[in-house]
């Protein structure tokens, strides 16, 4: 008894080092320690999530602070800028149509960020992973790309956390960190302004990480080619919603 004893001991490991798991990968770091990794070591973290691509605890904290941004921002300022932007250009919108869109705007503004961000880390990630899976050949699989994308979000979210301040100040509900402030005497009219105020700073890095991201997940593919595809696909989308009329 005293040599199984003594034999199990040894096996063991030492105290307070962590067991491998029984299928050969390293352990997966918490989710506090993805976020600074995200910030200052992203290319070791989309490693990581390759091998273990976990998303859920980190859309679950985009969709958080997402909430907790709308929760923050006063609910006269929202319906303030909902009716601004019912009646532009339309003075004679009639005001029960105006009163119906504010009850639909006290919902959304709780639930869009549920819904939007959900939707939005599946289709960014579907496309991604369309475009590396099928149209390049690449093999790491949609969960990964997934895992990537979520926390990659993280840094937009956290951009609109910073400037709620700027918002809260203002009152204006489009106020960012945008590349419009470069050019402060530009007509809000126009494409340019609605393309430049689009391109927010923290957008711009998240796509820039996002690249990043799918070529530590594709290694055959290079960074600046990542990098490059993942900010052109943010352009095209921010430029077709300056085309529609929006802001993104």
């Amino acid at each position: 008894m005293d040599e199984l004893r003594a034999s199990s001991e040894a096996a063991a490991p030492p105290s307070g080092e962590d067991v491998p798991p029984a299928d050969g990968r390293t352990a997966g770091s918490s989710l506090p320690a993805r976020v600074v990794r995200l910030l200052v070591s992203p290319a070791a973290l989309f490693d990581e999530l390759r091998e273990r691509p976990r998303w859920i605890g980190a859309l679950l904290l985009v969709v958080a602070i997402a909430l907790l941004v709308a929760a923050l921002i006063p609910s006269d300022v929202v319906m303030e800028y909902v009716r601004q932007q019912m009646t532009r250009g339309r003075p004679d919108v009639p005001a029960d149509a105006v009163e119906r869109g504010l009850g639909i705007a006290r919902f959304t503004r709780f639930v869009g960020p549920v819904v939007g961000t959900a939707v939005g880390a599946f289709l960014i990630s579907a496309v991604l992973f369309l475009i590396y899976e099928l149209g390049m050949g690449g093999e790491a699989g949609f969960k990964p790309v997934l895992a990537s994308t979520s926390h990659t979000l993280l840094i937009p979210t956290i951009g609109n956390l910073l400037t709620l301040p700027i918002i809260l100040r203002t009152g204006d509900l489009q106020a960012s960190l945008s590349l419009d402030l470069l050019m402060p005497g530009m007509s809000h009219s126009g494409f340019a302004f609605r393309l430049l105020h689009g391109l927010n700073l923290f957008g711009l890095w998240g796509a820039v990480v996002l690249g990043i991201a799918m070529s530590r997940l594709y290694p055959k593919r290079s960074a600046g080619g990542a990098i490059t595809l993942t900010v052109a696909l943010y352009l095209v989308v921010k430029a077709l919603l300056a085309v529609a009329g929006g802001v993104g």
